[in-house]
């Protein structure tokens, strides 16, 4: 008995270690498999831009988002019966903007635009959502908001390689396209990717 008290009173310190490692790593293991978790749709089936969803195009499937989650069309959402705003692929999750009430799917254009390396984001990437703006030319007018929370199609990254302009290519409807084309010609497009 007095062998074992003094074995604790020698090693008091490491068996106090050894509890708090033990203690770390399991609430370690709680935090990473407790995180938040929930329902998203997901295309079985290619639906071209347009196209009707159909039950037999999509199932849900149980994923973590986190702080996506709004971003991504949950399993509460009824998306059968609207329609694609592009070409979603299999395997594809189903967000908020892959996806219109309105059959008029075929006013959605594919926009290219030349923007300067210095005015956009390092980390902007074909799926994101962005703001776009233009400085005009003429000193007397100020910055101003073009469209707002437009989907970024593709992204030359050829090109952002190289420097100078870097092509992207924007989806959005006509009165959109309209307007960008407009600015583009009356200054400098600078895109804000939005962060979510």
């Amino acid at each position: 008995m007095i062998d074992y008290q003094k074995f604790i009173q020698r090693n008091s310190r490491r068996i106090y270690a050894s509890g708090a490692l033990v203690a770390a790593f399991f609430a370690a293991s709680i935090l990473l498999n407790g995180g938040p978790s929930g329902t998203a749709w997901i295309v079985k089936n290619a639906i071209p831009t347009g196209s009707l969803i159909i039950a037999l195009d999509v199932s849900t499937i149980k994923v973590n988002l986190g702080t996506d989650s709004t971003h991504y069309m949950s399993a509460k959402d009824f998306i059968v019966g609207q329609f694609a705003t592009h070409t979603l692929n299999p395997g594809d999750l189903i967000s908020t903007s892959d996806l219109t009430k309105i059959k008029g799917a075929s006013e959605v254009r594919y926009l290219p635009l030349g923007i300067a390396l210095d005015d956009l984001p390092i980390a902007l990437m074909a799926g994101d959502h962005a703001d776009i703006y233009v400085i005009p030319k003429q000193a007397s007018l100020g910055p101003a908001l073009v469209v707002s929370n437009v989907s970024i199609h593709q992204i030359d990254n050829k090109s952002r390689a190289l420097g100078g302009n870097i092509e992207i290519e924007v989806s959005v409807g006509i009165a959109a396209a309209m307007n960008l084309v407009d600015a583009e010609s009356q200054g400098r497009l600078v895109v804000s990717r939005h962060a979510f």
